[in-house]
């Protein structure tokens, strides 16, 4: 499973009702036009809440600069394939220019990003599929885009985001009021690399990727006192601080909007230029 992340900036002269409206509606619209013919089997925009009550303890307790996007959108398809035949038709190329020539008119493309990122699984229990931050719903969903210190390489930053910090999530995930967690790393692609030059898309080389969270809004208060809670809290900041420049980075609640919403298949990819591992784990690991 792969997913195309587009994290999103409004103009500052359209207003956020006015941006809300068209993004979850005539854009979604285009964008629905050849999203099939790509191979997206999931289509959602995470609509950023700043002023939510979560956002802002958020912020602060991760210690975070400014909310940077109004919106992140995700393509997830089972085959990158799919994608790079998909990307060649003609009347795809076509359905694409039309949707960029309408951003232009509402998104600060320069201020937004775009990766390619696979997802690696840090909480995941059995009725994940039915975890979700939908409006209405019982769940908000938290990001967390991470730029890493220029002096980590991606592979650095990565290892120990996965292995390091996700392995400290993880031995104390009964501490934890994420029902969900995922972190989303950005792996190489031409793609992207394309679009991104096209389009005009900020490059940062240290943004590698952002962790997704999916917290309950009547949590059940966990059987720990505020002592224990919050040394474990401290654990997992300061490990976040060892590789993540906060300042740099955000953190901010959203709701989930699904636009296209089919079953993912996640195959094992076949051998290409005779390697037998997908190429993907040269980027995370």
């Amino acid at each position: 499973m792969f997913k195309i992340s587009h994290y999103i900036k409004k103009r500052d002269d359209v207003s956020i009702a006015d941006f809300r409206e068209y993004w979850l509606g005539e854009h979604a619209e285009l964008v629905k036009d050849y999203a099939d013919k790509i191979g997206v089997r999931q289509y959602l925009k995470c609509e950023a809440l700043p002023d939510h009550p979560m956002t802002k303890n958020g912020t602060a307790t991760y210690g975070t600069g400014p909310l940077r996007y109004d919106f992140i959108d995700h393509w997830i398809f089972n085959d990158i394939e799919e994608l790079r035949l998909g990307a060649e038709m003609s009347e795809v190329q076509a359905m694409m220019q039309k949707a960029y020539d309408s951003e232009d008119q509402w998104v600060d493309i320069a201020a937004s990003n775009v990766l390619m990122t696979t997802d690696l699984v840090q909480f995941y229990p059995v009725n994940a599929a039915d975890i979700r931050a939908t409006p209405g719903g019982d769940y908000l969903k938290i990001y967390y885009p991470v730029r890493v210190f220029p002096e980590l390489t991606r592979q650095q930053a990565q290892l120990h985001w996965n292995a390091c910090h996700g392995g400290e999530s993880r031995d104390h995930i009964k501490y934890s009021m994420q029902k969900k967690y995922i972190q989303a790393h950005a792996i190489d692609s031409t793609f992207v690399d394309e679009l991104c030059a096209q389009r005009g898309y900020e490059v940062d080389p240290t943004f590698i990727g952002h962790a997704e969270g999916w917290f309950e809004l009547t949590p059940t208060p966990l059987p720990y006192s505020e002592e224990e809670c919050a040394q474990v809290s401290r654990m997992t900041m300061d490990d976040i601080d060892l590789f993540a420049d906060k300042l740099r980075g955000s953190v901010f609640f959203t709701q989930e909007h699904y636009i296209i919403d089919e079953k993912i298949v996640t195959r094992p990819n076949p051998a290409v230029n005779g390697r037998k591992m997908p190429a993907f784990f040269s980027a995370v690991y």
